[in-house]
């Protein structure tokens, strides 16, 4: 949902102004998306290609309705694939100072609490079961101290209570490890303040295996259940006409035709408020962004696959996430009013993340020659004066009462509840309108790389991926560019700096399918470069690698 592509240029730190190199798209077969859409009638029209958005495309697909999703960039380019990657099991949503004292005196709260953490414990439960390959098993530890907000009998009575929230067959592994007993882990060993230890909560967390890829999913279940999903291609409503609703499909290249929606459902994440008010210039407010930003780090080998989940200096929920061989650190949670298409991390997020790393493991002494990456990303919460950081309580709102009858949006979904969501979609849905065939279920496992032992890996040692992976990315699932397949396509990028030579034979493999000229490709490889720096390295521009930046850490390992 991130429109890098589509801008020419941005302002840097010191004034002088980059051109962003566009990557290349599918000429041929551009045209003939919108063509064969020209003028259809569908019972559905989804605008936003993020989770949520394809979550609903797929919920709404399967229940029989005829759908349209239309994304302005890529499938999960946005919010989706920037955030803290947990499928958490709810915690969260008790953390707060004193919070005996606070839920005493917002008993409003506790229950919304209440309701969002059994979301989470049901999400969890439900994707841990059905999709066992989107979802990896982590260790994590909740710190409790001498003189911190919480008490050990507290955890004991939140994990008690998130646990009976949800089926008992995905368990949390709950645990209050005595101080002597928790120090016995060397990543809570490395924590601050460790004298003033109590215990530690200890419980079992769960990660999903890159959102981006379970957006594609849902993205390629709608399909076959008979949507039509367009990346690339911008939305904007019109007016009614004859009971139905004018929605004009623009691609890259400025060409658009008509659609016909019985409903739309503005799925568009922080742009939400554009899209309506671009209809309906006096629709209310709906979004507030929050940002959250993160840092990567390569902390030594004997922390590998354990988490810390605490409170930072302002109160908020913090982590340190591990991640393949990596740890990442955040989020933040800063209100952001700025450009919802050049989200990034800034110097003040990385002084924030460093800061908070440094009182959460003093002794590591992590710098920003440490980080190998960052990343940031917007929550498009619920716009609602009593919260000063946004409503995280998911609201759908029926658009009729601003002008805009037929029109559906919804603000705050987050990640991990998004099948929840599209369900809810399905529900309204039904009310008035009758699906046009009959239901499908559908099918939550998840797409497997292509099944190809002849094709070389994408990357040498890491064999989960090969060519043919490639080539099925830009055949089945409408990668048009090396962002597209390098990080949500496969996931790679997080993880992986790749030479110039991975680059020129991934481009080699993607011209071929997309025709590409040898300039096309070198054109490509720049533009993913660029994009790798603007959305991925520290706010001076310094690009890090992965595997070569963290050597004074992990010199630490045998102390």
């Amino acid at each position: 949902m991130f429109e890098h592509t589509e801008r020419t240029s941005r302002q840097l730190t010191g004034g002088d102004t980059l051109r962003m190199i566009r990557p290349m798209e599918q000429r041929s077969t551009l045209p003939d998306r919108l063509s064969n859409v020209a003028d259809q009638t569908f019972d559905v029209v989804v605008i936003g290609g993020g989770i949520v958005g394809a979550s609903s495309a797929r919920e709404a697909a399967s229940a029989g309705y005829s759908v349209l999703l239309a994304e302005k960039d890529d499938f999960a380019a946005g919010s989706t694939s920037r955030s803290s990657r947990l499928l958490h099991c709810g915690l969260r949503y008790f953390e707060a100072p004193n919070p005996v004292r606070y839920f005493a005196s917002h008993p409003g709260r506790f229950l919304t609490s209440l309701r969002m953490a059994r979301q989470a414990m049901l999400a969890r439960h439900e994707i841990v079961t059905t999709s066992a390959a989107r979802a990896t098993p982590l260790d994590f530890h909740f710190p409790i101290f001498r003189d911190g907000p919480y008490k050990p009998w507290q955890t004991d009575v939140a994990f008690r209570l998130l646990g009976s929230l949800a089926p008992k067959d995905v368990p949390l592994d709950y645990a209050n490890l005595s101080r002597e007993q928790a120090l016995k882990n060397p990543l809570v060993a490395a924590l601050a303040n460790t004298d003033a230890l109590l215990s530690v909560a200890r419980f079992t967390e769960y990660q999903f295996d890159w959102p981006e890829r379970i957006c594609i999913d849902a993205i390629l279940d709608a399909e076959s259940k008979g949507a039509v999903a367009l990346n690339r291609t911008s939305a904007a409503i019109g007016e009614m006409k004859d009971g139905l609703r004018i929605v004009t499909l623009t691609d890259t290249a400025g060409r658009s035709v008509e659609v016909k929606a019985r409903r739309v459902l503005a799925m568009s994440g922080i742009w939400i408020d554009e899209v309506l008010q671009h209809s309906q210039p006096n629709v209310p407010r709906k979004i507030f962004g929050t940002k959250g930003a993160h840092i990567v780090i390569r902390l030594p080998a004997k922390f590998r696959r354990q988490g810390i989940s605490t409170i930072n200096s302002e109160g908020e929920p913090f982590y340190c996430i591990p991640w393949h061989d990596l740890h990442y650190i955040g989020p933040t949670e800063t209100p952001y009013d700025g450009d919802p298409n050049d989200i990034r991390t800034e110097k003040q997020d990385l002084d924030f993340l460093l800061s908070e790393t440094a009182q959460l493991f003093p002794g590591l002494n992590v710098t920003a020659r440490d980080v190998v990456r960052t990343w940031a990303g917007v929550r498009p919460l619920t716009y609602d004066t009593a919260y000063p950081k946004g409503n995280r309580s998911r609201k759908l709102h029926d658009l009729a009462a601003d002008g805009l009858p037929g029109v559906f949006a919804m603000t705050a979904a987050p990640i991990m509840s998004h099948r929840n969501a599209g369900r809810e979609v399905v529900s309204i849905l039904k009310r008035k309108l009758t699906p046009s065939i009959a239901p499908k279920a559908p099918d939550y496992s998840g797409t497997r790389p292509a099944e190809n032992s002849n094709t070389a890996p994408i990357v040498a040692g890491l064999l989960e991926y090969h060519m043919a992976d490639v080539r099925n990315a830009v055949k089945k699932e409408h990668a048009t560019s090396l962002m597209d397949v390098l990080y949500r396509r496969t996931g790679l990028g997080l993880r992986h700096d790749f030479t110039d030579e991975e680059l020129a034979r991934v481009s080699d493999v993607m011209g071929q399918e997309l025709d590409w000229s040898q300039a096309q490709r070198e054109q490509e490889i720049r533009a993913f470069r660029q994009q790798t720096d603007r959305l991925f390295t520290l706010p001076a521009g310094r690009t890090l690698k992965i595997g070569t930046n963290a050597d004074r850490l992990q010199q630490g390992d045998d102390q």
